[in-house]
Formats: C-alpha cells, structure tokens, sequence
C-alpha cells in the first residue's frame, strides 16, 4: 500500500504534494511522486519540482520513489493502480472550478483508489496550517477522517468536526444528533493525543456563510468529504474561498 502524488511540475501540484507529504509520513506509507509523460507537459519542470519535493520527504524522514510514465495519464493511472495497492492519489486543480478540468476527469475515470483533489490558494500555507476543518457533512466517512487526523497529527495542528444535521432544531438533541455519532471518533484523536473540536449545524451549507466561518475561525485548510455534498455546491464553496481545501472522494468498491 502506498500514496501517490500525481506531479507535473507546475507549483500547484507541488503544493498539493506537500499535502500528500504530511499525510503519507503520518500514516506511515511510502510515497510516490508520479509524473504521466503525455507530450504536453514539460520534464524539466517536473525534474525542478521533484528535487524540492524530495528535499521535504528527505527532512520528514519519509520514504519514497519517483516514477515516470508515458502515455494517456487517464490510462497510465489507471493502469498503474491495477499493479499497485494506492491509499490515496492526490492531484491539484485549478483556483476556479472548470468541468473540462483534469482533476474532474480523475474523478470520473472510476480509478480503483480514493482521490484528494487539492485546491490551493494559499501557497504559504501548505507547509505550515495549525487549524483544519473537516466538513463531514451528514455521516463521518472513515478514510475522510484518516486524512484529516493523519494532517492534523502530522503538523501538531487543532482540528474541527463540522458536521451538519437534516433534523429539526426540536429532534436535534446531544443525544439524537450527530455529536452522539461522532463521539467514537473524538475519543480516538483524544487516543492519538489530537485536540478536536465538534461543530454541528442546521443549515445546508452556503458558499458565504462558510466562507466567513473559515475566516472567523482562522483556518488554514479544509478537508471535504465530496460524497456528502453536490459538486455544485463544492464549487460554489471552494471557488469563493480563500481557504486553502482537499476536496476528499472516496473510493467505492
């Protein structure tokens, strides 16, 4: 089992990388920095990102390769996942959100691993965040929560749960809302010695309101459980922040 970090030498999946660093290290699994040769991206940025990258992985005591391939990255990808067990692939996206975007074809492609699409817009603070979100929506997915503990334990980071409840202010209860499903989850940071915090909502969830929470917050990035939320939302909510974000998809068997 291993991560991945699909790298093509531009600074945003560089950035993303690092992401890939601390999670990797935390959950103690090599990493694999992945560069597709399909004849549109330049080899010598890629060789500059990755003696950076490498320098990081070095200084975290991390274990990891460099691959190379040629070819359709699609297939390549897919390919590559049929020969090797992947935890999670990590790959940036662009600022704004495009459907044609190549983080959207990896989502849809069915690849047979869980996918971190990282949106930066805040390079400074991919090596250095001490607040993390993780908007779980209506049901805690396990690896989901990996990620975000695996980060917040890799940077010694505080953590919120936010999570949003369907029911009516009347049912929502400590007990029949969602802080009740949550409590395994905070005794086990609590185990790992993680400070966590659960944060439980009535509302949808709104591109503003977010957005001000975040900043009111002082957060340095976001995990989204993509499953939880439309894509149309995760857009409006992503594209609108200055929040730095990993948009999560898990895979499904």
């Amino acid at each position: 089992m291993r991560v991945v970090s699909l790298v093509n030498g531009s600074l945003l999946s560089e950035a993303a990388s690092v992401y890939a660093i601390s999670y990797a290290k935390s959950i103690e699994l090599p990493l694999t920095f992945l560069f597709v040769d399909n004849g549109l991206e330049s080899i010598e940025k890629f060789q500059s990102s990755l003696a950076t990258l490498e320098e990081i992985a070095e200084a975290s005591g991390l274990s990891f390769e460099a691959v190379i391939l040629k070819g359709d990255v699609i297939e390549q990808l897919k390919h590559f996942a049929q020969l090797y067990s992947i935890d999670t692939l990590f790959c940036a996206t662009r600022k704004q959100s495009n459907t044609h975007s190549f983080s959207e074809k990896i989502v849809r492609s069915g690849i047979e691993t869980a996918i971190a699409v990282v949106k930066v817009k805040n390079v400074s603070q991919v090596r250095s965040f001490h607040r993390v979100l993780l908007a779980a929506g209506e049901k805690i997915n396990p690896h989901c929560y990996l990620l975000w503990i695996a980060l917040i334990s890799a940077n010694q980071a505080r953590g919120k749960l936010y999570l949003q409840n369907s029911r009516t202010v009347k049912k929502a209860s400590s007990k029949s809302g969602l802080k009740y499903q949550a409590a395994p989850y905070v005794q086990l940071a609590g185990m790992l010695k993680q400070q966590v915090e659960v944060v439980q909502v009535l509302q949808p969830i709104n591109p503003s309101l977010m957005e001000s929470y975040l900043i009111e917050n002082d957060m340095d990035l976001v995990v989204y459980n993509a499953d939880s939320y439309s894509r149309k939302t995760l857009n409006q909510v992503t594209d609108q922040s200055c929040i730095n974000s990993i948009l999560f998809y898990p895979w499904k068997a």
